[in-house]
């Protein structure tokens, strides 16, 4: 029964996806065909058994070092048996954890949620904004769960911390250390990973005692992509077309007289020009919510640098 060497922790929203993808290319690595398996922390997967756990496994090569990543994994104490269940079946792991800045994180954390609802249910509508997410009163009457979170998220429980759990660095090391000792951590920044992706996959792969990943495939495989953003861009042009169909009425069906290239650049011209629709696009953090955050995560840098040896001073708190 094969069994990860390795686990990436951590954090969502800190890179874990493009990680997973540059030690997927690598010839000794071998991670599952399910980014994040989620076994640890969930209770209904755990309870199918680590058997069922290690046929994601079984493709890989006796000499390939295997590893998953499951950002959940850092969410105690909202799952807070992750780091006992990991320890009793992975006593050996090593364990790689990416850190964002936690204010950034959260939000972006929140655009994900939404994103997934909107995704799943068809539904473009925002239904709660930030505050609404990580603010006990404003969370208390907010919209219900079924108007924020999609079925592929029933798992996650609809508490303020959610969001904000995740950038609790300092807790999250240390539901690991009670169990995992210091040599076990590689700790990595999202703010260097973004700036030098090869510097940090090489940190990666000397943690787990291989070769780097070589060039070319590092090259073909490093495109940086905005998910979210993407997402969030292409909703906003199907909104505007169909406003614009909804205006034309029948004449909207003429439209297929005109040839391709002409009708496709009047149709981003229009896009370009029309107001932009705002209802389906995630309000910003209010400011008075991003100064409240600020100074919570800003009190524990000393002890995070001293659990890291990192340094933060990039960012914004």
């Amino acid at each position: 029964m094969r069994l990860p060497d390795f686990v990436v922790i951590g954090a969502a929203k800190a890179g874990t996806t493009s990680l997973h993808a540059l030690l997927d290319r690598h010839p000794d690595i071998f991670m599952p065909r399910v980014k994040e398996p989620e076994f640890f922390a969930r209770d209904d997967r755990y309870a199918a058994g680590v058997e069922a756990y290690a046929q994601g496994f079984a493709e890989a090569r006796a000499d390939q070092t295997v590893g998953e990543a499951s950002t959940i994994y850092s969410l105690s104490p909202l799952f807070g048996q992750t780091a006992a269940r990991m320890k009793e079946h992975l006593p050996q792991a090593k364990l790689i954890y990416v850190m964002r800045d936690p204010v950034a994180r959260a939000y972006s954390y929140y655009v994900q949620i939404l994103k997934n609802y909107q995704n799943v249910t068809g539904d473009r509508a925002v239904h709660r904004s930030f505050e609404e997410f990580v603010l006990p009163e404003p969370h208390s009457t907010a919209a219900p769960r079924e108007k924020a979170f999609s079925t592929a998220n029933g798992h996650l429980p609809d508490v303020p911390e959610l969001c904000l759990a995740g950038s609790e660095y300092v807790q999250q090391i240390m539901a690991y250390r009670a169990h995992f000792d210091a040599d076990r951590f590689l700790f990595l920044k999202f703010e260097d990973f973004i700036t030098d992706r090869a510097g940090v996959l090489r940190q990666v792969t000397d943690f787990l005692g291989l070769s780097p990943l070589a060039d070319a495939v590092f090259e073909e495989a490093s495109v940086t992509r905005n998910v979210s953003k993407a997402h969030f861009n292409a909703l906003e042009e199907t909104v505007t077309l169909d406003g614009m169909r909804k205006r034309a009425g029948p004449l909207w069906a003429l439209r297929q007289a005109v040839p391709t290239p002409l009708r496709e650049m009047l149709r981003r011209q229009a896009v370009r020009r029309s107001p932009a629709p705002t209802a389906h696009i995630p309000p910003p953090m209010q400011d008075e919510t991003r100064a409240l955050l600020r100074t919570r995560f800003a009190a524990q840098i000393p002890e995070l640098e001293r659990l890291t040896g990192l340094t933060f001073a990039e960012w914004d708190l």
